[in-house]
């Protein structure tokens, strides 16, 4: 399963309810039938305070969308058989929605760590949080890997709280609408977390196996953006086995 996610920063002109509200009601069923799509999703920011030891980086945001293939041919395919009409009312949709025309888009390999267990699925009151990564300049790609889906991911499953736990590393970047650098988009990754309450989050974040977490990451994390998001489900396919973590 593979993620194809927009980072979206809204216009000046909207206030957060009115972006959110025009993102869910008007862009989202514009492009909600982009062939090949499993599962979309709108993930709308309510909370930008930093949750982590290690500093902020370059990410800012007021939501990002996730539009899950089955891989990345299928994601290929369906973005260029968009017919021109829906493509142009897209494009001058996003010209009221969005601080620029063309979102920068990363496109995640997605492994899931912990599955949300199925008595909590769609319940709206469960706390998403979501962190995108930097690894430090000293690092690889393939250190920050390793590190980060093996060891790290395994003093994560120690941590007390979490109801689901998922890594998503960058495969591709594009910037206005061609294939993009590292340098010109500098995340690595983007790690989900889902909480069935505030208690539970908060025994996460003050227990001692998260301190080591942070440490074991500080060793080759650089920069960690944190939010708090809202959900939306524009379309699901019941049959998708990846869309819930």
């Amino acid at each position: 399963m593979i993620v194809r996610c927009g980072l979206l920063k809204k216009n000046d002109n909207l206030t957060d309810e009115q972006f959110a509200e025009h993102w869910l009601n008007v862009h989202g069923p514009i492009v909600a039938d982009m062939k090949n799509v499993r599962a979309y999703k709108q993930n709308v920011v309510i909370d930008r305070e930093h949750r982590h030891p290690i500093g902020g980086g370059s990410v800012d945001i007021d939501g990002f969308s996730e539009m899950h293939f089955d891989d990345f041919t299928a994601m290929l395919d369906g973005v260029s058989s968009m017919d021109q009409e829906t493509g142009n009312a897209m494009l001058e949709d996003a010209e009221k929605l969005l601080s620029k025309r063309l979102c920068d888009i990363v496109v995640f390999d997605r492994r899931v760590v912990r599955e949300v267990p199925e008595y909590l699925r769609n319940r709206d009151d469960m706390i998403h949080r979501v962190a995108f990564i930097r690894r430090s300049e000293n690092v690889s790609a393939a250190e920050f890997q390793r590190e980060w889906c093996y060891a790290h991911a395994k003093l994560v499953e120690a941590c007390p709280g979490h109801a689901g736990y998922a890594q998503n590393l960058v495969m591709a970047r594009y910037v206005d609408g061609k294939p993009a650098t590292y340098d010109e988009l500098p995340v690595d990754a983007m790690v989900e977390f889902y909480f069935e309450n505030w208690d539970a989050f908060n025994c996460f974040y003050a227990s001692e196996e998260f301190k080591r977490l942070s440490a074991h990451g500080a060793g080759f994390i650089g920069s960690i953006d944190t939010y708090l998001v809202q959900s939306h489900t524009v379309v699901e396919h019941p049959s998708d086995g990846g869309y819930w973590l």
